[in-house]
């Protein structure tokens, strides 16, 4: 089944046309290159996509992605893609009926989705820390195995989940081995680091679980008795006292909740009164883009870049927020340079209309110079949400049941074709 995590994504027959920010969950039925048998000219990588609704739509890569998106998109798996673009079908060559298609280009993300991960726990970093946007990320990084002993793949565990998964492992398993069971995991696929496993919100983790299949894991284990090695943080890292873990979410569960402001709020701001580099939440939606006055400028390199002049409103009032660069880009999904150029089908009219009457979250300052609003950030759910995972037990039994398997969904087994997924022999 492919209904894990549903109400993410969007049904393939439900997509408008354009590029927007919302994501589907299909599988790759078949994917072939789609070329001219008389000089061997490549058109294209065309594949066919299925929804858990039984919605189909052709799917297209252009020649110039063909090598960076070819090992990604892999047939008879089940793929989570976003930042794609719709248009109309071509009305030759088509593999179904649908009168869209989709272009997967090199904006699309693809996050590859596993229910349940098993693996030997054979090393295992301290908590560490690293700066993200206004807060800061808390994680565990640890190494798995297979059952050869010669294949391993890394997991990252997020907030409180890693601080529990690492006072489990300190308290329970310093001298001996461990079978973990990762459930709810992503994998994602990242330019020049390969396949990267994650944890989310709904992750869980399960220490040495009594269940068949890893007790069937654990008898076939190559290295049965190698101890988890325990390391320091990583370079570029601090590590942290998992002991004020809870003080330190408290504090920032605390300075989170006083930065929101409404429009009125911020519209009422004296900037003169303000600490330095204040900042402040809203939530607001995009009414208007304002583009009399330009809508982007020459940067660095000689590259265009954003410069947005947005008109966003909420339930107190309007006004309007200037939004430069890398975070109008993660708006508009396309960099300013691509639609600068005169040979794109995308225009810039097209890529505004994809944004308009959207909900964001903007983490804003006042400008010292204009007393303008300047948009710092652009967050999403994952960048507001404190860590509230839930750890993981000495449980016996099948508690409630087996662990879930997606049947067909693509696995760290896809990135490490020796690790197993939960529910195989």
């Amino acid at each position: 089944s492919m209904s894990a995590a549903k109400d993410e994504f969007t049904p393939l027959s439900q997509l408008p046309l354009l590029k927007h920010r919302c994501k589907v969950r299909v599988r790759i039925s078949r994917i072939w290159k789609n070329f001219n048998p008389n000089n061997g000219q490549v058109f294209g990588l065309d594949s066919l996509l299925i929804d858990d609704k039984g919605e189909t739509m052709q799917a297209h890569v252009h020649p110039n992605d063909i090598k960076r998106l070819e090992e990604r998109l892999v047939a008879g798996k089940v793929h989570a893609l976003s930042g794609f673009m719709v248009c109309e079908s071509k009305s030759k060559f088509m593999t179904c009926r649908n009168g869209l298609m989709m272009e997967i280009g090199a904006h699309t993300v693809n996050v590859w989705k596993a229910e349940n991960v098993i693996g030997q726990v054979v090393e295992v970093w301290a908590i560490q820390e690293v700066p993200k946007k206004f807060r800061t990320i808390e994680f565990c990084s640890l190494r798995i195995e297979d059952l050869s002993g010669t294949e391993q793949q890394d997991v990252t565990l997020y907030g409180k989940l890693g601080y529990d998964f690492y006072a489990e492992i300190l308290n329970k398993c310093q001298h001996g081995p461990a079978v973990g069971v990762f459930d709810g995991m992503c994998v994602r696929y990242y330019a020049g680091k390969g396949y990267m496993v994650c944890s989310s919100s709904p992750s869980k983790y399960y220490l040495d679980l009594e269940i068949p299949e890893v007790q069937q894991f654990r008898s076939k284990l190559h290295h049965p008795k190698i101890p988890i090695v325990h390391l320091p943080s990583q370079k570029g890292s601090t590590a942290t006292d998992p002991t004020q873990e809870s003080q330190s979410i408290s504090k920032r569960a605390q300075e989170l909740q006083s930065s929101w402001r409404t429009i009125k709020q911020l519209k009422d701001l004296n900037p003169f009164e303000l600490q330095k580099n204040a900042r402040f939440l809203c939530r607001a939606s995009i009414v208007d883009i304002n583009c009399t006055s330009g809508w982007c400028y020459l940067g660095c390199l000689d590259c265009r870049q954003y410069k947005l002049d947005a008109e966003v409103r909420d339930a107190t009032g309007k006004m309007n927020l200037m939004i430069f660069a890398d975070e109008a880009q993660r708006l508009i999904g396309v960099p300013a340079e691509d639609l600068v150029e005169e040979n794109t089908d995308y225009t810039r009219a097209d890529a505004v209309s994809c944004i308009l009457g959207s909900t964001r979250v903007f983490q804003v300052a006042i400008d010292n110079r204009s007393s303008s609003f300047i948009v710092k950030w652009v967050l999403d759910d994952d960048d507001l949400e404190l860590p509230q995972h839930s750890g993981s037990t000495q449980m016996t039994g099948r508690c409630g049941g087996p662990l879930p398997k997606e049947e067909g969904s693509s696995s760290v087994s896809s990135c490490s074709s020796h690790l197993m997924e939960v529910g195989h022999a």
